[in-house]
């Protein structure tokens, strides 16, 4: 739902040069995941397993991307969505 509505906006307000995009981030050690230790211990090696890049995915490599989407060299893109996820998505 989110990449449609993210793909609508887009086609919406492109006319009008705002850029809708969409950051995809996998499974984040952020602060409210490491709170629940079940949920890191029913997800964490799974997801660590299924990456291309297997470490833990911490708020900080989001960062980058989200940044990046927010300055001119990302000017011409929209409607996209930026998958984080260490690989995992084609892997």
């Amino acid at each position: 739902a989110i990449v449609a509505l993210t793909r609508a906006l887009a086609t919406e307000l492109g006319k009008d040069s705002i850029h809708v995009n969409c950051v995809a981030p996998g499974f984040t050690m952020s602060d409210g995941v490491k709170s629940n230790p079940k949920v890191v211990e029913a997800l964490r090696d799974v997801s660590v397993a299924a990456r291309t890049i297997q470490r833990d995915q911490v708020p900080e490599d989001v960062v980058g991307a989200v940044v990046f989407l927010c300055t001119p060299a990302a000017d011409f893109i929209t409607g996209q969505t930026m998958v984080i996820d260490g690989g995992q998505y084609f892997h």
